[in-house]
C-alpha cells in the first residue's frame, strides 16, 4: 500500500471527482428506475431496489476512500505509526465491506467470499473479516423459500414434501439448503433454494460493480480490478441455473467414479428447477470439524491425501475442476464398515481446462520444482505475465522468491517467510493486481481452489 498515499491525494485533488461519482449515480439510477415498478413485490423489495443497493455501495466506497485519505494524512512513511494506522484502516474498511455484503447479499456476498479466499494476496484484516461469509451468509425467510419452491415446482410445498425444516442447515451467497422428506417416497433429501431476489438484483449489482471499478481504474490506474468483475459476469449466470449445477454433478460422478472415497449426491431432477435443486441427503460433517474427525477416529492426513489426489486429477488429468471447495462444500463421513467418504457439495461452478493451458500449467510446476528460473520466465511469458514472472511464481506457489529460486520442495515455510509474504502483499498491491489482470482467466479459479485447499490442509494439521 506504499502507493496509496499519492493515489489518494490524486483522487482528492481531481476536478473530475464529483462529476464521475454523480454521473455514475445517474447512470445506474436511471437504469434502475425503468424497471422499478416491475421489481417491487413486497416491502423487502423496496430495500433491495437497484438505486438503494447502489447507494449503499457508493456510500461504502466513499467512506473507505475517505478513511484511508484522512487517517494516513501527515503520517510519516515508512514508520511503525504508518503500519499501525494502515492496519487499523484495513480492519475498519473490511468491516464496512462485510456490512455491505450482509445488507446487499447475493453478488456482494459472492465477491466477499472470493476476496476472503485470496490469502497472501489481500491484507489479512480483509481476508479474516470477510471469511465469516464462507459459513454464515444472510438467510432468506421461510416465506420467501416457500414462495420460490411453489412458484417453480407448481405445487404446494406440503404436496411435495411430508417434512420440510423451517431452519436451513446452511446458507450461502446465492441459496440456502433445507432438510426435507419426499412425500411420495419418504426419502430424506436436501433442498437447495435460491434466494428470491438474487436473480432479480444480479444485473444491477454487476453494473454497480462495473461502474465502481471503472471509477477506481480511472482514478487509480495502477490498481487493476476488472478481472474480478469479468469473473462475476462470466460465472454468475451459470451459478444461478441449478439445472446446470445438476448437470455438473452428474459429469463429476462420471469422470471421478473410479475414486472409491468420493461421494457426489444424486440429483432429483423431477423435483428440481432453475431455482430449486432437490438432491440425496448425505451424512457427514464439514471437513474442518476437527472434533468430529477425532471422535470418529478419522485420519486427518489420509483425508488431506484423498482430497489432494482428487484436486490433482481434476486439474492435470481430467481438466474439470470444482472451483469452490471451501469447508462448507466438503463433508467427511465414516460409514458403518469403517470406510471414510469425502462428500463434495455445491456443483454450481466448474472450470473446464483446455489442453493448452493444462500443458502450460504442468510446465510451470515442473520449472518451479526443479527449479529452473529461465523456464519459469518462459512459461510465465507464454501465459501473458511478462516481466512480472517472479511475482507470478510467488503468487502461484505462495512462497517467497528466495524459496522459489531454491526450490519450493526443498525449503519448509517458516514464520519468517510468512511474515515476508504478508509484507510484500501490502507493498505490492498494484503489481499483484496487474498480475491478476494479465494471467489467463483459468488461473484465477485455480489460485482460489489452491488457496482453499491449503487452508483446509492447514486446519487439519
Amino acid at each position: 500500500m506504499a502507493a496509496s498515499r499519492p493515489l489518494l491525494k490524486l483522487f482528492a485533488a481531481s476536478p473530475w471527482r464529483k462529476k464521475i461519482l454523480t454521473g455514475g449515480a445517474i447512470i445506474v439510477g436511471t437504469g434502475t428506475a425503468v424497471g422499478l415498478y416491475r421489481s417491487i413485490d413486497c416491502l423487502e423489495d423496496v430495500r433491495q431496489v437497484g438505486i438503494i443497493r447502489f447507494g449503499r455501495a457508493a456510500r461504502t466506497v466513499s467512506c473507505i476512500v475517505a478513511d484511508y485519505k484522512y487517517s494516513l494524512y501527515g503520517v510519516p512513511y515508512p514508520s511503525d505509526e504508518y503500519v499501525h494506522v494502515m492496519k487499523s484502516c484495513h480492519l475498519r474498511c473490511a468491516a464496512r465491506l462485510l456490512d455491505l455484503a450482509a445488507a446487499n447479499g447475493g453478488v456482494f456476498v459472492k465477491v466477499g467470499q472470493h476476496v476472503a479466499a485470496l490469502e497472501y494476496l489481500i491484507p489479512k484484516e480483509y481476508t479474516k473479516t470477510l471469511s465469516v461469509l464462507m459459513n454464515k451468509a444472510p438467510e432468506s425467510t421461510f416465506e420467501d423459500v416457500r414462495g420460490v419452491v411453489e412458484e417453480d415446482l407448481g405445487m404446494k410445498l406440503e404436496e411435495i414434501f411430508s417434512e420440510f425444516a423451517v431452519i436451513p442447515v446452511g446458507a450461502a451467497s446465492l441459496a440456502q439448503v433445507h432438510v426435507a422428506r419426499l412425500r411420495e417416497t419418504g426419502e430424506k433429501v436436501a433442498v437447495k433454494v435460491q434466494h428470491r431476489r438474487v436473480k432479480k438484483n444480479a444485473r444491477t449489482d454487476i453494473n454497480t460493480m462495473q461502474i465502481m471499478v471503472n471509477i477506481t481504474d480511472f482514478m487509480f490506474p495502477d490498481f487493476k480490478l476488472q478481472w474480478l468483475v469479468d469473473e462475476v459476469k462470466k460465472n454468475l449466470p451459470l451459478e444461478l441455473d441449478f439445472l446446470h449445477e445438476a448437470s455438473n454433478a452428474e459429469k463429476m460422478r462420471s469422470l471421478f467414479g473410479h475414486l472409491p472415497f468420493l461421494k457426489v449426491p444424486t440429483m432429483k431432477l423431477s423435483h428440481s428447477s432453475s431455482r430449486v435443486l432437490t438432491m440425496e441427503f448425505c451424512e457427514g460433517e464439514h471437513i474442518n470439524k476437527i472434533d468430529y474427525l477425532k471422535e470418529k477416529g478419522i485420519d486427518t492426513h489420509d483425508v488431506c491425501r484423498k482430497l489432494g489426489r482428487l484436486i490433482s486429477e481434476m486439474i492435470f488429468q481430467k481438466g474439470y475442476l470444482h472451483s469452490d471447495p471451501h469447508p462448507g462444500n466438503i463433508l467427511v463421513h465414516k460409514k458403518d464398515n469403517g470406510q471414510v467418504e469425502i462428500v463434495i457439495l455445491d456443483h454450481g461452478l466448474y472450470l473446464t481446462i483446455e489442453d493448452t493451458f493444462r500443458r502450460q500449467y504442468s510446465q510451470l510446476w515442473l520449472a518451479l520444482l526443479n527449479p529452473n528460473q529461465d523456464e519459469i520466465k518462459r512459461v510465465a511469458n507464454d501465459m501473458g505475465v511478462g516481466e512480472l514472472y517472479g511475482l507470478f511464481a510467488c503468487i502461484v506457489t505462495r512462497r517467497s522468491w528466495k524459496s522459489v529460486t531454491s526450490g519450493v520442495s526443498k525449503r519448509t515455510m517458516d514464520d519468517n517467510e510468512k511474515k515476508e509474504l504478508r509484507a510484500y502483499a501490502v507493498t505490492l498491491i498494484p503489481q499483484i493486481s496487474q498480475v491478476l489482470q494479465r494471467m489467463p482467466r483459468e488461473m484465477l479459479l485455480i489460485l482460489k481452489t489452491n488457496d482453499l485447499l491449503r487452508a483446509i490442509e492447514h486446519q487439519l494439521g
